[in-house]
């Protein structure tokens, strides 16, 4: 299906040498079972069903018993924290939550904790970038020094 959908980016004829060959046939039946069953398209088992067999094996299971839908599945996968998924899931499939409250819970629990040090110098690096502290000598000064603290720092 990848194979596919990079030969369509490419605008790849069919009638190509090199696309003339085994995989048409194997495509041309993929084509004839997603049209037998009727419900998707090839392109959208690729884009939305696929990637879920890369979610964490606890959501899967979930999912494959039939215990819960697979947009929420989907979305509880996006917890890194197994201890969170875990519990979230149960959560989830003990009280029939809906999408939007599984949203609203993974939101307030990414707002309780406590941001990055790599973020926190990210939001400090654009604020310095678009601040005007660079024409005032003494703070440009400051900077400077502490750049030098930065870059001391990781050469150790």
């Amino acid at each position: 299906m990848n194979r596919k959908a990079h030969l369509d980016k490419k605008k790849v004829e069919w009638s190509d040498e090199n696309t003339e060959n085994v995989f048409r046939k194997q495509w041309e039946i993929v084509e004839s079972v997603f049209m037998t069953v009727g419900k998707l398209s090839p392109e959208s088992f690729r884009v939305s069903r696929l990637p879920l067999l890369n979610m964490p094996i606890d959501v899967i299971e979930v999912l494959r018993s039939g215990q819960i839908e697979y947009t929420k599945a989907r979305a509880i996968a996006t917890l890194k924290d197994k201890a969170k998924r875990a519990s979230l899931l149960t959560k989830a499939i003990a009280e029939k939550l809906s999408l939007a409250d599984i949203r609203d819970w993974i939101k307030e629990t990414k707002d309780q904790e406590p941001p990055s040090l790599k973020r926190e110098f990210q939001d400090i690096s654009q604020k310095i970038l678009k601040s005007s502290q660079w024409s005032d000598p003494k703070k440009a000064k400051k900077i400077a020094s502490l750049l030098e603290q930065l870059e001391s720092l990781l050469a150790d």
